[in-house]
């Protein structure tokens, strides 16, 4: 039953996307991006105006919108059949099948990478309060210091059709990359005429290998390494793979030249689109690469004279200040791709009578307006994230804080390849030499700037860059397979066609670490897109884990175990309710250095010893309505029996079980 419910659930949100890409297809010729900005512009006109006043749980709208969709479909379909309509729905369901695949075999949510904080940031929005919402681990103050607009989107999706934290999660995540890869293919098929190239491009971006991933395997030599370390290798191997793993000797004079005595080898993570199906997080750099795909998906539209020149050019617009409310790291990125393209647009064309279609000029006004006008829909965020920000600095790497050049080589070797092969198709006249040049040209050198500045955070030592590579890196090459791929696999040149398909080919043998990962690692919880399973194979756990979703809203109270990741509010985060205090390094990173937290902390972590004075008080004070004493907690009977006593005038005990002998269940005030 629990199948049948998911696929009827899936069923209804595809037929809603396939409304919006229908309807707005007739303003603009694509489906993939008509899809994309109709959901996106739902989205966002929500997100302004939600945070004037919010709409609560919207169950009762789906039956209406449904209905509405299957009428507008049923009365288009003439037209859509005539423009190729189910097999770019097609396309999508298939790119879109691979994320759920990953979600089906690995669904559950769990403290690895960011799983939990994004579970959580999505809870902050289910309950559909005027924004901005809740902050559900630093009750009561709003969570408005952090750029998650795609979190409000998927927190939109769960309301819509009244789904649990972990399904909106667990859905979420493959609808964004399916979405993103739907645009891809779109970019591809504007410029490669032969289907097989277009097929490889878009293995090679979801996929996620990169140059690094034949030298994985070379590096490690006899040494046997599990499944996860393939995985991880490939993206995190400057710093991190290069000298853990390395057991050749040729291959640790290559990549492990002398160091000054107590230097910390840099890690410099590349963390593409590929790479976070296996990282599972629904995590900003997601939203991040969807606004780049379709930037790029916009610019291929114009640069074949395709659909309405102003609409376009708006809607690329729009993209720049909405990666501010979605990715941040990226903002000056997606800003210098659009206003370098627009400038180069603007220079008098290269004479080329090969390129069939010479784009119109560059349409400022309408690119200014598409950007002022998504400015003003994000300006209600902005006028508290602005002043909550962290201030950070660009600064300069030092000398001894640059890529090892062997590193750099192994890494983005199929990069440079590309960035060569393009300056050198461009100089030889070949078609489309105009926009190839552009990217070329765009992506060296934002991949040599990366070299020479980095955002000057809190992270030092081995971390100095880690963050800035990491969310600039990823960008870049999800740019340079997506652009610079497509146009020279599209071009003329055979030489340029098939040196370009084999480092791409390459980059694609990261599909056997792929499959070693699938049959290696347990699935016990397969299936269960509840996202809880790691949990819940214990029943006790599982009743407490219905009895919290089901009960009013309310502070919950959990046990802080360590300063992040750690199993700490996981209860309250998959019910969608507040923890009096979520992770304290991760609020501290937000939040700056709060004496608060630490002192929360300290009293939380007394009151499950059973030595806080006035434990009662305390926790009425603070507005806590539900209290876990969890499977981790139980074998504390001392600290429960006091903390009975001490709160049982003011709190009720629902038991769930004993594990062990010992209890487990919850205090609910009374």
């Amino acid at each position: 039953m629990t199948a049948i419910y998911y696929l009827l659930t899936l069923a209804l949100v595809l037929v809603h996307f396939a409304a919006v890409s229908a309807l707005l297809s007739r303003w603009i010729p694509s489906f993939h991006i008509a899809r994309a900005v109709g959901v996106l512009g739902i989205a966002l006109a929500g997100y302004f105006v939600e945070h004037f006043q919010g709409f609560g749980r919207l169950t009762l709208l789906w039956p209406l919108t449904a209905l509405a969709s299957a009428v507008l479909l049923a009365a288009d379909r003439k037209r859509l059949r005539e423009a190729g309509f189910l097999k770019a729905e097609s396309v999508f369901w298939l790119l879109m099948g691979y994320g759920l695949l990953w979600k089906w075999c690995f669904p559950s949510i769990y403290p690895s990478s960011e799983r939990v904080t994004d579970l959580y940031f999505i809870g902050n929005y289910l309950p559909g309060s005027t924004l901005p919402p809740l902050d559900n681990w630093y009750p009561p103050r709003s969570f408005d210091f952090y750029y998650a607009f795609q979190h409000y989107a998927a927190g939109l999706l769960g309301r819509l059709f009244d789904l649990s934290p972990g399904l909106t999660y667990n859905l979420a995540m493959p609808l964004l990359t399916g979405l993103t890869a739907a645009l891809v293919w779109d970019f591809a098929g504007r410029f490669i005429t032969r289907r097989a190239w277009q097929w490889l491009l878009v293995a090679s971006f979801v996929i996620g290998g990169t140059g690094a991933t034949p030298f994985v395997h070379l590096v490690e030599g006899d040494r046997h390494v599990d499944a996860n370390a393939h995985m991880m290798g490939s993206a995190r191997f400057v710093g991190l793979y290069d000298h853990q793993f390395t057991s050749d000797p040729f291959w640790r004079d290559v990549f492990l030249p002398p160091v000054p005595p107590g230097f910390e080898r840099r890690e410099l993570p590349m963390e593409g689109f590929g790479y976070q199906y296996y990282v599972g997080d629904y995590h900003p750099p997601l939203g991040g690469f969807f606004l780049l795909a379709l930037a790029l998906a916009l610019i291929a539209l114009l640069e074949r004279g395709l659909g309405s020149v102003r609409l376009n050019t708006v809607l690329l617009g729009a993209t720049v200040p909405l990666t501010i409310a979605t990715n941040t790291w990226v903002f000056p990125l997606q800003a210098l791709l659009v206003a370098g393209w627009m400038a180069w647009r603007s220079r008098r064309p290269l004479p080329d009578a090969a390129v069939p279609v010479h784009p119109p000029p560059a349409d400022w006004p309408a690119v200014i307006g598409g950007g002022l006008g998504a400015a003003v829909l994000i300006y209600p965020f902005l006028t508290a994230f602005a002043a909550k920000s962290q201030p950070t600095a660009m600064k300069l790497v030092q000398a001894i804080d640059h890529t090892p050049v062997a590193q750099f080589l192994a890494l983005h070797w199929p990069m440079l390849v590309m960035i060569v092969l393009g300056l050198a198709v461009s100089l030889a006249k070949r078609e489309w030499r105009g926009i190839t040049l552009y990217f070329a040209v765009f992506l060296g050198l934002l991949l040599f700037a990366s070299e020479m500045i980095h955002v000057d955070d809190p992270s030092g030592g081995k971390y100095e860059r880690t963050n800035s590579v990491m969310k600039w890196w990823g960008w870049l090459w999800t740019a340079c397979v997506i652009a610079l791929g497509s146009l020279l696999l599209g071009s003329p040149s055979r030489w340029a066609r098939w040196i370009t398909g084999a480092s791409l080919a390459v980059t694609c043998f990261y599909a056997a670490d792929v499959v070693s990962y699938f049959r290696h690692t347990g699935q016990a919880d397969r299936g269960q897109l509840h996202g809880a399973g790691v949990y819940t194979r214990e029943p006790v756990v599982r009743d407490m884990f219905r009895y919290l979703a089901d009960a009013p809203q309310g502070v919950v109270l959990e046990n802080i175990y360590d300063g992040a990741y750690s199993d700490s509010g996981i209860h309250a985060a998959f019910a969608a309710k507040p923890v009096l205090l979520g992770w304290p390094m991760h609020l501290v990173t937000w939040h700056g250095d709060v004496p608060d937290v630490w002192l929360t902390r300290d009293a939380i972590v007394a009151l499950y010893a059973g030595n806080l004075p006035d434990a009662r008080k305390w926790l009425l004070a603070r507005d806590v309505r539900y209290i876990v004493w969890s499977v981790r907690d139980a074998h504390n009977r001392e600290a429960w029996s006091r903390l009975q006593s001490d709160i049982d005038a003011s709190y009720a005990w629902h038991g769930f079980g004993n594990v062990a002998g010992m209890p487990v269940g919850l205090w609910v005030r009374r």
